[in-house]
């Protein structure tokens, strides 16, 4: 599977659809139509539907726009095999799952035959958001080649952990997730910041995530998107100093340089090379979006 390449992913209730024209338009790398915690026991139904015509209209509609991304609910309730289902009989050419309160990769094998047997290419991303999943984290994000990420959900962990959802509090958590992510080449999003009128909060919280590994977040509100955006984009002169950095080494003749008088090995190399990729992605991201709105 390739780099999904997001920043943000924006999310809506899948009892909404009449929020998600307005989700398509806020810039955001991705949109996640959600059936779980935003959709209550009673609409679970009618939201289903709505979110498969979502991914489906996705993935037959052509090129542009945020990739479309659904999150079912956990595989060990009726709601989540309901959603397994309804995902096999609509048959979305492309898209994206969540598959959140992943405990084991055996869930995710589950999922995986699933598409498979039914010969659906979806990509996965696992939301790890409890004790036992983060005990079993690296297990998790290596158990599909599907898995094309990994969420974390904070809020849940926090809950189960009997904590504020604090930076402090959640930095173990963060961090066995961050660190599953890198071992297994694929990227770590962040879990939303509630205060949607707080910038500044949000802001700082990304670049906070940023610098533990973290190269995403998500979104719960429209006016984030700009600002998780700009958190996760490497500024010009980031990029400048990189592509320095990668010249240089791929010229010099041994295992170490000198750039702008500081020592330069291999791990400061490879740093500056995720830097250019994320900024290539920034980049198709923006193009993406720029040809949806032209279609």
């Amino acid at each position: 599977m390739d780099d999904l390449g997001w920043r943000s992913v924006l999310f809506v209730p899948a009892s909404r659809p009449d929020r998600f024209d307005k989700a398509i338009a806020a810039g955001a790398d991705a949109v996640c139509v959600d059936l779980e915690d935003a959709v209550a026991p009673a609409h679970k139904q009618d939201a289903r539907a709505a979110a498969m015509r979502f991914l489906v209209d996705g993935g037959n509609g052509g090129s542009g726009g945020p990739d479309r991304v659904i999150r079912i609910n956990t595989l060990r309730s009726v709601a989540g095999m309901r959603d397994a289902l309804a995902l096999i009989e609509a048959r979305p050419s492309g898209g994206t799952v969540v598959v959140p309160k992943i405990d084991s990769p055996e869930e995710v094998c589950w999922l995986d035959q699933l598409l498979t047997e039914a010969g659906l290419d979806l990509r996965l991303v696992a939301q790890i958001e409890t004790l036992r999943g983060v005990d079993q984290a690296a297990a998790i994000t290596a158990a599909s080649r599907r898995v094309s990420a990994v969420m974390f959900g904070g809020l849940d962990l926090a809950a189960e952990l009997g904590v504020p959802a604090s930076w402090d509090g959640l930095l173990y958590g963060r961090s066995r997730v961050v660190h599953a992510a890198a071992r297994s080449g694929i990227p770590a999003i962040d879990m939303p910041f509630v205060a949607v009128r707080d910038a500044d909060g949000c802001r700082a919280e990304a670049q906070r995530a940023l610098s533990l590994g973290f190269t995403a977040k998500m979104a719960i509100h429209p006016g984030q998107v700009a600002t998780i955006n700009e958190a996760y984009t490497p500024t010009p002169d980031e990029v400048a100093d990189a592509e320095r950095i990668v010249t240089a080494w791929r010229d010099a003749p041994d295992g170490v340089i000198q750039v702008d008088g500081k020592m330069v090995e291999r791990p400061i190399v490879l740093a500056m090379r995720r830097t250019l990729a994320r900024a290539q992605a920034a980049e198709h991201a923006s193009t993406s979006r720029r040809q949806g709105d032209a279609a």
